[in-house]
């Protein structure tokens, strides 16, 4: 099965340990992923954290591709967006109010950059479930807000929010989930019949949460063949293809 990494990271975790290109490449490897999309893990300024990946992905260009990590308070945050999706063609935005240090649903700045970001056709993924200021319910807003925009939801809400977040975004088509994190078998289970398949993406959340546990737990929510397919790459190309931009 071919399979392709939504959700993965470069830089130092939260505990502080390192990692860089050429072991993700080593567990990609080992674990049969053929191209994985990340973005930074640690870090407040813009351009630090996106150079970061950018060197990743020009080591393997054909295999990582890099997300812009946006901070929306920071004064260059537009600037940065031109230069990552315009001159250096990342395939999408990353959102993390939790590592920035903001609420997601009072910060005005958020909507001209998700404008800004239409200009380019690329998705954009979020980091949902961490409460306070990682709320998903903000972020439905948003996307209802930006109907041309696709979004991703990783970990589905995590822990505090992936019962809430399933059913509430079943009829919002532009809103994407990926699975890492997510144990429950009742989410893992109920999921395939609120959103489907052709919304369902597979991530791992590398370097935090085990590869072999990412893939195993896919296998066990039910899927068909078919649907497997879009779970493990046909969305992930979907989501990395540029739609409607202008620039």
């Amino acid at each position: 099965m071919l399979m392709y990494d939504i959700h993965g990271h470069m830089g130092k975790t939260s505990s502080g340990d390192s990692n860089d290109a050429k072991s993700l490449i080593a567990d990609m490897d080992r674990y049969g992923i053929a191209k994985i999309g990340i973005s930074s893990l640690s870090g407040t300024v813009n351009r630090i954290q996106n150079d970061l990946v950018y060197d990743a992905h020009l080591q393997y260009p054909d295999r990582i591709y890099p997300y812009a990590f946006i901070n929306p308070k920071a004064p260059d945050a537009h600037d940065e967006i031109d230069l990552c999706l315009g001159d250096r063609g990342y395939k999408g935005v990353k959102f993390h109010a939790w590592k920035h240090g903001y609420y997601s649903d009072n910060t005005p700045q958020i909507d001209d950059i998700l404008t800004h970001i239409e200009r380019y056709g690329v998705h954009v993924q979020t980091h949902v479930g961490t409460s306070p200021l990682s709320t998903p319910f903000a972020w439905i807003r948003y996307a209802k807000k930006h109907p041309k925009l696709r979004f991703l939801f990783t970990h589905m809400g995590c822990r505090e929010f992936a019962y809430s977040v399933i059913e509430a975004v079943r009829n919002v088509p532009n809103i994407w989930l990926e699975t890492s994190v997510i144990y429950d078998v009742d989410v893992l289970t109920r999921v395939r019949e609120c959103v489907g398949a052709k919304r369902i993406v597979f991530g791992t959340d590398w370097p935090y949460k085990s590869v072999e546990c990412e893939i195993e737990k896919v296998y066990h929510m039910g899927f068909t063949d078919e649907e497997l397919e879009y779970v493990f790459h046909k969305n992930a190309e979907g989501l990395w293809t540029i739609e409607g931009g202008t620039e």
